[in-house]
């Protein structure tokens, strides 16, 4: 998966409308074929004529012949969003906050990152979409 792709599969949760999600990653271009080409891989399940997209299992996503991926913690998977997020708004300007975030074990840590996080996104894209990203950042730490 590209970073785009990862981004919005880590954001997916089921809850949210097309549009909704059509309004939160409208910066990372078409989303509809990046839902599109996720649903294709197995990864989203389109539900209620592919209005609202849920992540699929890892363990239906990945075929029985091949050995099951362990469980990535879910602090990795907050850390993994905000890299990928990152990563798909800046490029290669995201060297140095990826840094940080790589230094971040802890959820408090992770907390802490969140304005710097928003800030550059705000940078990079627009407001609203850093608000979006750091917003399902803070959901994602808050469910820990």
């Amino acid at each position: 998966l590209n970073p785009r792709q990862r981004t919005v599969l880590i954001a997916v949760n089921g809850n949210q409308s097309m549009q909704q999600i059509r309004d939160q990653f409208r910066v990372l271009g078409d989303v509809d074929a990046i839902i599109g080409n996720l649903h294709e891989y197995g990864l989203l399940e389109l539900h209620g004529g592919g209005a609202v997209p849920a992540a699929v299992a890892p363990s239906k996503a990945v075929p029985a012949t091949e050995p099951e991926m362990p469980q990535m913690p879910p602090l990795g998977l907050v850390r993994q969003f905000m890299n990928e997020s990152s990563v798909a708004a800046l490029g290669l300007r995201a060297f140095m906050f990826t840094l940080k975030l790589e230094r971040c074990y802890a959820k408090d840590e992770l907390l802490g990152l969140l304005p710097e996080y928003q800030r550059v996104l705000g940078k990079a894209k627009d407001p609203a979409y850093a608000d979006a990203m750091t917003r399902h950042a803070r959901e994602m730490l808050d469910a820990l």
